[in-house]
């Protein structure tokens, strides 16, 4: 059952990923204007990938749970 779940929880993420990165999206951040000397579009890029790798990490893991002691 566990299984299923994270396999959901995979398929949206990956639709939402797809989402992010179509043309709309990376269009609104190509812009020529700097953040803190970084391009918006790279920062984007960066933050969106942090984020996957964040979110990857808690769905493969799940709650662990601790046995009773």
């Amino acid at each position: 059952m566990q299984s299923k779940l994270k396999q959901q929880k995979l398929t949206l993420f990956s639709v939402l990923l797809l989402v992010l990165f179509t043309f709309p999206f990376i269009s609104v951040a190509n812009r020529v204007s700097m953040f803190a000397g970084i391009p918006v579009l790279f920062l984007y890029i960066l933050i969106v990938w942090i984020i996957t790798i964040i979110v990857l990490y808690r769905i493969a893991e799940g709650r662990q749970k601790k046995p009773d002691e």
